[in-house]
């Protein structure tokens, strides 16, 4: 079983605490590998997510991501860093030909195994749908169409490589003039487009599942079917992976985090290397004000909002 993170410097300590949760919950027979695409990572704590990932009878490879992402020209990255278009060098990996991407904001909560072995077919990636559909319009794409979320891909390398796909995916970035919406995302939703696996979301727990009933994520999602209340439930109720999107809630590892899981990152933290690693006390108002307005404004707003901004 391939893994891969990938993150700088600054993002080491939540990249560390999600492997945590990961190697936690996985067979220590499972024969996994886990690689990090990382920027500007020193070199203590790459030791230290080798020993960390070692000790669960596990392989760690760390990958300079400038070394396979030479030919990527981006700009107005704005609080991300160029490793968030990872997911789309994979393929310059000649051990990979497959391969679960995890952001760092993820916990693991389960075993990966059926999502290793879901049958990708001839799907180059296979993703969680998301209800954000602000950038479809930008992007080309009708916000009736499934828009799926990147923080959690099954990746079929050896498709990609054998279609030569990153060609395809460097073009659309240039063609944006190296700021594509929403990133890696608005490349791997529009050059993939009718290839992209829809998975169930209990593999990729977004926050918006908490934030909104089954039938008001549906009307967000401005299409005639989205996932069901049941499903919705089942995925709540037999978690695999825990996104803390930024957004609607702040982050786990904010003092005044409000997210109602965020007790399950606390606890891989308190288990990991960085258990008395502070927890970061600034105030997010973007996020409480957004809170507020979509506790307290009509839910037509809301909608109308996803839909155009």
């Amino acid at each position: 079983m391939n893994i891969a993170y990938s993150c700088n410097e600054k993002y080491i300590v939540h990249t560390g605490i999600s492997i945590v949760s990961l190697l936690e919950n996985q067979n220590r027979t499972d024969n996994i590998s886990i690689y990090l695409l990382g920027i500007d990572v020193s070199l203590d704590s790459i030791a230290l997510l080798s020993q960390l990932v070692l000790s669960y009878n596990a392989k760690f490879y760390y990958i300079d991501f400038n070394d396979i992402s030479f030919d990527l020209v981006v700009n107005n990255l704005g609080r991300h860093v160029p490793t968030v278009y990872s997911k789309l060098f994979f393929e310059r990996i000649s051990a990979l030909d497959k391969v679960i991407y995890l952001d760092s904001d993820i916990i693991i909560k389960n075993s990966l195994q059926e999502l290793w072995e879901i049958d990708l077919k001839r799907n180059y990636f296979a993703c969680v749908k998301t209800v954000t559909k602000s950038y479809s319009n930008k992007l080309g794409l009708s916000v009736k169409e499934d828009f799926f979320n990147d923080g959690m891909a099954v990746v079929n390398v050896d498709l990609i490589r054998k279609d030569n796909l990153l060609k395809i995916f460097l073009n659309f970035i240039d063609k944006c003039d190296g700021n594509p919406p929403v990133l890696s995302e608005g490349v791997i939703n529009v050059c993939c487009k009718g290839r992209i696996l829809p998975l169930h979301p209990k593999f990729n727990l977004m926050s918006s599942f908490f934030m909104y009933s089954p039938r008001k994520l549906l009307d967000i999602s401005c299409q005639k079917f989205y996932y069901s209340k049941d499903v919705i439930e089942d995925a709540k109720n037999n978690v695999v992976g825990i996104h803390y999107l930024s957004g609607w809630y702040n982050r786990p590892w904010n003092l005044n985090c409000s997210h109602p899981l965020r007790k399950e990152y606390l606890y891989y933290k308190s288990i990991s290397p960085w258990f008395d690693f502070p927890l970061d006390n600034a105030k997010k108002p973007a996020n409480i004000m957004k809170m507020f307005l979509i506790k307290f404004i009509p839910f037509r707003f809301v909608v109308f909002y996803n839909k155009y901004y």
